[in-house]
């Protein structure tokens, strides 16, 4: 493929360049079958509530049926899967194809290459679950929002699909493995580990979508107890994303040696 960065006399046009960047990121990660799996991932929530508000009144509290079926359709599984096939996909592509070389060795700086790719796959996981979530909201709760809890998991998942991002594109570039490796996290740190331990919500993305929807909706549910503060899931989602974007320049300046020594 033809890539060509846009520079000004030996400084990348910061527009331009990462205009080049998400369109090289979207032919790489939008394959049929990524299409196919990204909108079974969006249209699962909407079917369930669909079949929640055919039960009409039979169906119980809406409030107890979103926060369940957000947390554990949208926060625990549509979000991470969709940030790791999109944080993951292309980088993975374009090591494999050569074209990953190439742009690191225009004048564009490597740490703004991580992070165009990685707001590029953090808002589109973010936006494309903040969709789901209202559909599901609308479907099962009439077009009403009780308790606010609808809103705040649209700002939840948003946040969430960002900080996840951020943890898998720096996987796509450190690991040979990053859809597997992401998929083990997901299942088993994120599922597993701090569904068990309690002491482990501080480290878990899944944990901190919950920290930012307490303070957004006046539900009370289950769910959203022994989480870590707002203020906590916000502060370490910046931490992560700064780490992420030094990280990931980091792994971009060992690209060429590790080329040149197989």
């Amino acid at each position: 493929m033809n890539v060509r960065v846009p520079v000004s006399r030996g400084v990348p046009r910061w527009g331009a360049s990462a205009r080049v960047l998400i369109r090289l990121a979207w032919v790489r990660t939008m394959s049929p079958l990524v299409l196919l799996g990204t909108t079974g991932l969006l249209l699962l929530p909407l079917l369930f509530a669909v079949l929640f508000a055919a039960q009409g009144s039979l169906s119980g509290d809406p409030v107890d049926f979103l926060v369940r079926r957000y947390d554990q359709l949208v926060g625990a599984l549509a979000t991470p899967v969709l940030a790791l096939l999109l944080g993951t996909s292309a980088f993975s592509a374009e090591r494999e194809d050569g074209t990953l070389v190439y742009l690191i060795t225009t004048p564009t700086p490597r740490w703004w290459i991580v992070t165009v790719r990685l707001l590029w796959a953090g808002g589109l996981a973010g936006a494309l679950s903040s969709l789901t979530v209202w559909g599901a909201g609308a479907i099962a709760a009439h077009g009403s929002n009780p308790e606010g809890v609808t809103s705040a998991y649209t700002v939840a998942v948003f946040f969430g699909g960002v900080a996840y991002a951020a943890l898998f594109t720096v996987l796509g570039l450190r690991s040979r493995r990053p859809l597997v490796t992401g998929l083990l996290y997901v299942l088993f740190w994120e599922g597993a580990l701090s569904g068990t331990f309690q002491a482990l919500n501080f480290l878990s993305v899944r944990q901190w979508m919950l920290a930012v929807t307490l303070p957004l909706t006046t539900a009370r549910a289950e769910r959203l107890e022994g989480v870590p503060s707002a203020p906590f899931a916000l502060v370490a989602a910046g931490v992560l994303l700064l780490a992420a974007i030094r990280l990931g320049a980091r792994a971009l300046d060992r690209l060429p040696a590790e080329r040149s020594g197989s």
